[in-house]
């Protein structure tokens, strides 16, 4: 039933919660007061209850159970659940026990699931849930909202979004990706709306800190790592920045249960974490030191004699040619007129000459890395004869390597990282001493200014034991399977076979991609290596893709911020860095020629997750002339909106769960029950919308209108032809799509939705295709056994996706060699926000995947019940703060309250918070967000050569919120100053 404004009462935020709190808190109660006739359905008679065991009895009866996960969530621990539906309603939801071991002697991936999963009925019923479409009717913020129906809504979201497209282009229109997603309808249907009509997409992997740069400067790709279980088989594991215990509540046993057979656990963490209590050695490091632990590590098991030298020689760069003259890689076009500038070298001993380093970019003739008997040194000093004539001097990368890893010794990295001497020796002689060192180092690793070089030196220490790809062994920051289903649903022309056979043509047409595909038929290149690259060629060309971090430094208001937080750390100031990466190509921005002038949300929440989230409520959000909110639940973005529109939650709408590889199994969600008041499944409301956008579109006859630069056309008079793949998918026809999905991932051979509505999972039958974020890069697996990643490099010697074709460790941009960043070294961390004692560090939070389970009370009680900074005892004390007080932190950029908790866990001069609170949970809706400037590095905006430059999920510029530094107050003493 639709209701018109003109005849629904106005209310507040307030006033609507109350009232609806009030009658969803009781749905999950139902049950106890409605019995029906399971055959009929129809209400039966119910007996009078004699005892509270009768009460007991009819709370565990149920209608059916339904399989489903948490498919729309940025949660990487994919779980398979039992829902217990009565009288359509999810009375509760329970871990499953379908999981089998990869192989003999493997522990099992039995159960999973976490206390969140486990009380979602209670995000679902619960008082902030979004129910019907609203619409407000004060000034953004004020809370105040009137009711509205479906079809007026999406009539006037249409006839705004077909307004601003005419006036500033379509893609003025900003659809914020955010990091909720899934692999199914959900995620297809807003990215194939919003690509078809195109709005700008802005990736937000890096600034919200989940990207791994040093991960993509090393490797070519930022997403590494197999299964979960291989976990078990490694024999020194070190936890380095990644705290399993709360973020992977579901694997985290792999870890314990190596102990059980001999495994040594390091756990590297300012704060005693829940992961460190279990660990055989936790090093309570300074924050942002941990390089120079990486750096004194690698000194150590080089001066020890442990490195692997024929590992070293074939599957790094360390045996790579550099011009001392330049700091450039030694190049054919250095050594004759007309050269490729791509083409590397390394020395041959026996011919005292320089010969073409196998498998490097340059290297036409094959994309392998066996040197055929070949034994370059990785140290030494030789003289070569230029093209001119000239002479010059070069060296190895390794020789350059070794000078930068000299002044590292253990007593250096103790002082600098705060640890004890004999601390810091334990650990770099257990992990030289290792035969399967492994490092786990996930996305909360990536949020310091000086991750990516942090993140280096890991994978250096890694890389001269010959873990990296060595089974039981090696890098560990999430990996991903390929549902290549996905990708093709939401660019598919919607033209039938005929169509994509024709969008192929097209695509190969091309004189880059053709090359692509010829060397692949040629058996150049592995077919993986095929995907990834022609992934890393077309994702610029299907949307209006760009960063969220560009985005936010060109319109958000930060352009001085940033200037006085990084100008002083690099030879030129940020700006000029930006502005050459935009002047090349080497950095999409969208909208380019205005400013964004709508925003809508899908799996996301800007203004929480956004650093100076008052910068962008100052310059940013009067700009915007429409900003919806679709979402299944009141948010601090949807405060800030103008239409809040209900999303079906996670058991009310059919999806696939992204495909993380911790755990080797496709998830599927099914619809366990109708969804609640008047939401409605993604797919069904973008169907509708590009209804009501082409009925406009036709009204006011707009043309066909360019975007994204002039390369894209969008016809917006038949958009619903196109959304709908010609008509062959209505608006009920979600899971549809979900199997069209299926059918077209060969990661998902064999499955049938019918099948996986029974059991709820299915083991991957391959790691799918090489694509945005899938990089496990193992060709071999086949859905039997433990599912590893990299076996491609390591195992059949194919190349990696870099400039000199191996784990790179020198950077030869000139903006690293100016910045001094060429190799991976130790950089201090800037003091954002000012010169004040504390650093403000954060974590992901046990009780919350982002801020979606933040004000569930059964989860509330299991902490303070609202927002608190950890402080050391002895700090608090000082300031004369009590537990439990309120403190004001405050830098630069303003001041707010916290309450206090003390902990003996935490570093002094440390204040520590666990992450996504809503400010409204603040006192004057002011989170620590707004303290934190978040500084981007301008090394990133690099690109122009090799494996540099903007790629989705893979390079580009983000925020960094660890540097952050504040100072503590306790409100009496604010009060008394």
């Amino acid at each position: 039933m639709n209701h018109d404004e003109s005849c629904a009462p106005t209310v507040s935020r307030r006033s609507f919660l109350k009232l609806s709190g009030t009658a969803l808190a009781a749905l999950p109660l139902f049950h106890f007061s409605r019995v029906a006739d399971a055959a009929t359905g129809v209400p039966l008679a119910r007996s009078k209850l004699s005892s509270w065991q009768d009460l007991h009895r009819q709370r565990w009866t149920w209608d059916r159970v339904a399989r489903g996960s948490h498919g729309w969530v940025n949660c990487r621990s994919a779980c398979n659940w039992d829902l217990y539906v009565k009288d359509g309603i999810v009375v509760r939801e329970e871990q499953t026990g379908n999981y089998e071991a990869s192989e003999p002697g493997l522990p099992d991936f039995n159960p999973r699931g976490c206390q969140k999963g486990g009380c979602y009925t209670r995000v679902m019923y619960g008082p902030s849930r979004l129910t019907v479409p609203l619409k407000r009717v004060g000034e953004r913020g004020s809370g105040k909202w009137r009711r509205i129906g479906w079809d007026r809504a999406l009539r006037e979201i249409a006839e705004k979004v077909v307004e601003i497209a005419q006036r500033h282009g379509p893609d003025a229109i900003v659809q914020d990706l955010g990091p909720h997603f899934d692999m199914g309808a959900t995620t297809v249907a807003r990215n194939r709306f919003w690509s078809l009509m195109g709005a700008s997409l802005p990736d937000d992997w890096a600034e919200i800190g989940d990207l791994n740069i040093g991960a993509t400067l090393t490797f070519g790709f930022p997403h590494v790592g197999g299964s979960s279980d291989e976990w078990f088989l490694s024999d020194y594991i070190v936890v380095w920045m990644m705290n399993p215990a709360v973020t992977q509540i579901p694997d985290a046993h792999f870890l314990f249960e190596a102990r059980y057979r001999g495994a040594e656990l390091a756990v590297i963490d300012p704060v005693q974490s829940a992961t460190a209590m279990h660990a055989d050695c936790w090093l309570p490091i300074a924050p942002g030191s941990d390089a120079a632990l990486g750096l004194a590590t690698a000194r150590h098991i080089w001066e020890s004699g442990r490195i692997d030298l024929d590992s070293v020689r074939e599957q790094t760069d360390l045996p790579i040619l550099v011009r001392l003259d330049t700091g450039r890689f030694l190049r054919e076009a250095d050594l004759q007129r007309g050269g490729r500038d791509n083409m590397l070298y390394m020395w041959d001993a026996k011919r005292g000459a320089p010969v073409a380093a196998p498998g490097c970019e340059g290297d036409d003739d094959r994309a392998k890395l066996s040197l055929e008997g070949l034994e370059p040194p990785i140290e030494g000093r030789f003289s070569v004869t230029l093209a001119d004539g000239g002479r010059t001097w070069v060296a190895p990368v390794g020789a350059l390597l070794r000078e930068q890893l000299e002044p590292w010794t253990i007593e250096a990295a103790a002082q600098k990282t705060g640890l004890s001497v004999s601390l810091v020796r334990r650990f770099a002689e257990g992990f030289a001493a290792a035969e399967r060192p492994m490092v786990l180092s996930s996305w909360g690793s990536n949020r310091y200014f000086q991750s990516d070089q942090i993140n280096r030196t890991k994978i250096l220490c890694l890389a001269l034991k010959g873990a990296v790809g060595k089974l039981g062994a090696g890098y560990h920051s999430t990996g991903w399977v390929g549902i290549d289903g996905m990708a093709l649903a939401m660019n598919d022309p919607g033209e039938g076979a005929l169509g994509r056979v024709k969008l192929g043509a097209e695509i190969f047409a091309q004189r880059r991609t053709f090359g692509m595909l010829v060397d692949r038929l040629a058996g150049k290149k592995s077919n993986a290596q095929f995907e990834h690259q022609l992934a890393r060629h077309l994702v610029g060309q299907e949307s209006c893709w760009t960063n969220s971090a560009s985005q936010n430094y060109e319109y958000q208001g930060i352009k001085q911020d940033m200037a006085r937080e990084v100008d002083p750390h690099y030879p030129r100031p940020i700006e000029q860095y930006v502005r050459e990466a935009r002047e090349k190509g080497w950095m999409p921005v969208s909208p380019d020629k205005t400013q964004p002038r709508a925003w809508i949300t899908g799996g996301s929440n800007v203004l929480r997750r956004s650093n100076l989230p008052q910068r962008m409520l100052e310059h940013m959000w009067p700009q915007l002339e429409l900003v919806v909110d679709v979402n299944q639940k009141h948010t601090f973005t949807g405060m800030h909106a103008d239409y809040l529109l209900p999303a079906a939650g996670y058991y009310e709408k059919p999806g696939i769960k992204y495909s993380v590889a911790y755990v080797p199994y496709l998830h599927y969600c099914d619809s366990a029950v109708e969804p609640v008041g008047e939401a409605k499944d993604e797919w069904a409301l973008y169907w509708l919308l590009a209804q009501e956008v082409e009925r406009v579109a036709k009204e006011r006859d707009v043309p066909p209108l360019a975007s994204c630069g002039g390369s894209k056309t969008v016809e917006m008079q038949s958009l619903v032809r196109h959304y709908s793949f010609s008509g062959e998918y209505g608006p009920a026809d979600a899971e549809k799509v979900n199997e069209f999905v299926l059918e077209n991932s060969p990661s998902a051979q064999g499955m049938t939705l019918q099948g996986l509505k029974q059991s709820g999972i299915a083991k991957y039958a391959s790691v799918g295709a090489m694509g945005i974020q899938e990089n496990l890069f193992n060709s071999r697996w086949q859905g039997e056994g433990l599912m590893r990643a990299l076996t491609d490099m390591v195992d059949d010697k194919w190349s990696w996706p870099t400039l000199t074709g191996r784990q790179q460790f020198y950077i030869d941009h000139p903006w690293f060699i100016e910045a001094g960043e060429a190799l991976a070294g130790y950089g201090e961390s800037p003091k954002a926000g000012g010169d004040y004692p504390f650093r403000l560090i954060s974590c992901h939070s046990r009780w919350s995947i982002h801020s979606v389970w933040r004000d569930t009370p059964e989860l509330l009680r299991l902490q303070r019940g609202e927002p608190v900074v950890y402080l050391n005892p002895a700090d608090a004390e000082r300031l004369e703060i009590a537990d439990g007080d309120f403190a004001l932190l405050g830098n630069d950029y303003g001041e707010m309250r916290m309450r206090t908790k003390y902990s003996a866990l935490v570093r002094p001069r440390v204040a520590y918070y666990f992450h996504a609170w809503e400010p409204h949970q603040f006192p004057d809706h002011k989170s620590y967000k707004f303290l934190i400037p978040g500084p981007i590095k301008p090394l990133h905006f690099a690109g122009g050569e090799g494996h540099l430059g903007w790629f989705f999920g893979h390079f580009e510029p983000g925020t960094h919120v660890q540097d952050t530094r504040v100072r503590v107050r306790s409100t009496a003493a604010a009060s008394r100053a």
